[in-house]
């Protein structure tokens, strides 16, 4: 089998995370991947889509997932086996640093002569250091849209010629960094190739069905993505894909969207190869109340099976409500207020109410939501251990007014990394946030800690890390007490919920105190890896109340199978 042009492959958050004692702690239960980060960008399937249409072969490859499917895989001897005329690695994510770096070293000790290409937010956000201090990686691809920058790097590469005229780029010529324009930043989305049926062809000419999950658990809960937009109009205080991040560091002053019949046309062909929930990106009024609209037309006049899953940044009035409930036979909602405390809530750049917000919740349950997901988190500015506890007790009142009516808050930290370009790591002392990482080198150190603690870059002037830590242990308990006194879960669940708690607050303290001797030994942290890997998933809340589907990617092979051989 003839090598491909591009090797995208997508890293676990700490490379050798096999062989370490890390307490992660509920950094990840609330999104699908696992403490590992294994799921990768959206912009990997963007990307392989376009060049695959320019004619390029490219192969994606979920070093993560492969790790966490098998003991015996190696990513190292994976990566000197494998060969491609350019090999890219995503650092989109800053959990990932410490992974994405090391997978780049393999790659040049391998592949000497192979050029190595970094993309991603927080590549974009650290392309100077990524470039002057890690000569393991050659190119930084800039900005929230490089499927046409790649193609022109990968056109250069194969010519052998200069880069100077490859917009978005930074790269090394001669001993000096360089930095080209960040000029490609389109105004609309309807250029994206979006080719639902790539993964499953790549699947078949690699015979490598883990290699391309999005995440671990996708073939027990397969979900699909349409991406709506690119940028925001909001400016969230501790987000680094607000608007004001968006222009300073990806010279985006404005979002670019796809167009609502695009938008429709992308949930209609994901239903043709798979069977799940699809996750719209962004929330769709964010391009006006008219764009809205036309999209939940298009979509009612495909009579998508599948559940729709919307996102919401702020509360909706009821004829919205209703308009998505009469176009949309399956549909979820999501909002994160992050707090009940509304004066904290309006400082992160969220002015709305608490009985704003219920109400929304009304409509949609009214009009046929299957689920409204409110997520909570936990080291925001004014926010004390009592505040966090307040939140806990407000989702109380929550469930009593919506028992049993799929009303789902969820509660976690802001971990492990404060966003880089968000206003908060920007100017951290004006909004109340002691940073204790600012590079990529710090934060590749703070990565590898024995305990979440000691990862998370940030504390507030009114919580330490070790506050943020208890308090979120303390919610957890608290949600969990909340929801088996109102008979929301079972009795054994909740017993489950709240061993695995205690076992975990217990654990963190052990580390704590090994860490304290200051002559800490690996085997004393050796001892608790297993504990430590066991209590590190489904800590504050059972994750399986996140799963979407009921239905194992096996129910969409007949999807697949058709759509491939329609052509869709």
């Amino acid at each position: 089998m003839a090598s491909p042009d591009l090797v995208l492959m997508h890293p676990p958050s700490v490379m050798d995370f096999r062989k370490r004692t890390q307490l992660y702690g509920p950094v990840s239960d609330l999104i699908p991947s696992t403490p590992v980060f294994e799921m990768y960008p959206i912009g990997f399937t963007t990307i392989a889509s376009h060049l695959e249409s320019r004619g390029y072969s490219v192969r994606m490859v979920n070093i993560a997932s492969r790790m966490l499917a098998s003991d015996r895989f190696s990513p190292e001897r994976f990566v000197r086996s494998i060969d491609a005329s350019v090999f890219g690695i995503d650092l989109h994510w800053m959990p990932h640093v410490q992974g994405a770096l090391e997978l780049a070293r393999m790659v040049k000790k391998h592949h000497p002569n192979r050029p190595v290409v970094f993309g991603g937010f927080s590549s974009s956000y650290y392309h100077d250091e990524l470039i002057r201090s890690f000569p393991q990686v050659d190119y930084v691809l800039r900005g929230d849209s490089t499927e046409v920058p790649f193609e022109n790097l990968m056109a250069v590469i194969e010519k052998g010629s200069s880069a100077e005229d490859v917009p978005n780029l930074t790269w090394r010529r001669e001993g000096r960094v360089m930095e080209n324009p960040l000029s490609h930043v389109p105004d609309t989305l309807d250029d994206i190739v979006i080719d639902y049926g790539l993964l499953v062809r790549k699947v078949l000419k690699y015979r490598d069905l883990t290699g391309h999950l999005p995440y671990a658990n996708w073939k027990s809960n397969p979900m699909t993505i349409a991406m709506g937009l690119r940028g925001c109009i909001h400016n969230c205080l501790t987000c680094g894909g607000s608007c004001d991040s968006f222009a300073k560091f990806f010279n985006r002053t404005a979002p670019a969207f796809r167009s609502p019949h695009l938008l429709a046309e992308d949930i209609e062909r994901a239903e043709n190869y798979i069977k799940g929930a699809t996750l719209v990106v962004g929330d769709i009024r964010q391009a006006g109340k008219t764009y809205a609209s036309k999209f939940l037309k298009e979509l009612k006049e495909r009579d998508v099976d599948n559940e729709v899953i919307l996102e919401l940044f702020s509360p909706a009035d009821k004829s919205f409500a209703e308009e998505v409930g009469s176009s949309i036979p399956r549909f979820s909602v999501q909002l994160s207020p992050e707090t009940h405390d509304e004066e904290a809530r309006k400082t992160l750049g969220k002015p709305y109410t608490n009985a704003g917000m219920e109400k929304s919740v009304d409509f949609f349950i009214e009009a046929g939501c299957g689920r409204f997901d409110l997520f909570y988190m936990i080291g925001l500015p004014l926010q004390t251990r009592e505040s966090v506890l307040g939140t806990v007790e407000y989702t109380r009142r929550l469930y009593e007014r919506h028992k049993g009516s799929r009303l789902h808050p969820f509660i976690s930290p802001l971990a492990p990394f404060l966003d880089p370009g968000g206003s908060a790591f920007e100017n951290p002392q004006a909004h109340g946030y002691k940073l204790f990482a600012s590079s990529l080198e710090e934060h590749a150190k703070l990565a590898v800690m024995p305990s979440w603690k000691y990862v998370l870059n940030y504390e507030t002037v009114w919580m330490s890390r070790a506050a943020i830590a208890e308090s979120t242990y303390a919610s957890g308990l608290g949600l969990n007490s909340i929801k088996r006194d109102l008979g929301l879960i079972p009795q054994d669940v909740a017993d489950a919920v709240e061993e695995r708690i205690n076992d975990a607050s217990a654990l963190m303290d052990g580390i704590d105190a090994i860490v304290a001797k200051k002559t800490t030994t690996s085997r004393e942290l050796d001892n608790l890896r297993e504990l430590a890997s066991r209590l590190s998933e489904s800590t504050v809340c059972d994750k399986e109340e996140l799963d979407w589907s009921t239905n194992s990617i096996y129910a969409s092979i007949p999807r697949m199978v058709g759509a491939l051989l329609r052509g869709k």
